[in-house]
């Protein structure tokens, strides 16, 4: 063997860790932009921002104060924010990598997937019946006004086949349409 082939086998060697490489980061970004998007469908209804246990069985709706923060990093400049965003990243990658490899198939991307729609409808479900005082499977105007001002006040836009309460079908079929008019909003303002 010469020493040129010797130096193309380490050029290719070179190139073929770089496009890993790549491929790796790009797999991240996909990462933290699709657990971007999960948390953003989180909080589809206001209702779920709420971190405080429904009182005497209605959802609150002013926020309680944050807790003190705990001991530990504060993240508070640049390279700490860099640093929480890695850790973020490689919990998010080895909770999806679930057979640790160190890539991410298309099977470990779909079970992701369906346990993000799962956790998403059990709380969605969670909410709807802690709101549903009668327990008749819908949301009168009364008991939408005491659980939540924001669905009081598109109550006649989301209630669609207007027999005065509203369907868990109808609040999620609105809010599909609620950001999916705002997502294009968005993008509007933001071309170049």
């Amino acid at each position: 063997m010469t020493t040129s082939d010797t130096k193309r086998q380490r050029s290719l060697r070179t190139i073929e860790t770089l496009r890993t490489r790549r491929i790796g980061r790009a797999t991240l970004a996909a990462i933290t932009l699709c657990a971007g998007a999960a948390a953003l469908s989180l909080v589809a209804l206001p209702s779920y921002a709420q971190s405080a246990a429904p009182i005497n069985g209605v959802v609150p709706t002013t926020p309680t104060a944050p807790p003190p923060p705990a001991a530990g990093p504060d993240f508070g400049d640049a390279a700490d924010q860099n640093a929480a965003l890695g850790l973020y990243l490689q919990r998010s990658f080895d909770a999806i990598d679930t057979n640790h490899d160190g890539k991410i198939d298309r099977n470990e991307w779909a079970a992701y997937q369906r346990s993000q729609l799962e956790a998403r409808r059990a709380t969605f479900e969670r909410y709807f019946k802690a709101a549903d005082k009668d327990g008749d499977g819908y949301l009168s105007r009364d008991e939408v006004a005491a659980a939540e001002p924001f669905l009081y006040q598109h109550f006649d836009e989301i209630d669609v086949n207007h027999d005065g309460k509203l369907s868990p079908a109808e609040i999620r079929a609105y809010f599909r349409r609620y950001y999916h008019e705002r997502s294009q909003a968005d993008a509007a303002t933001t071309k170049p």
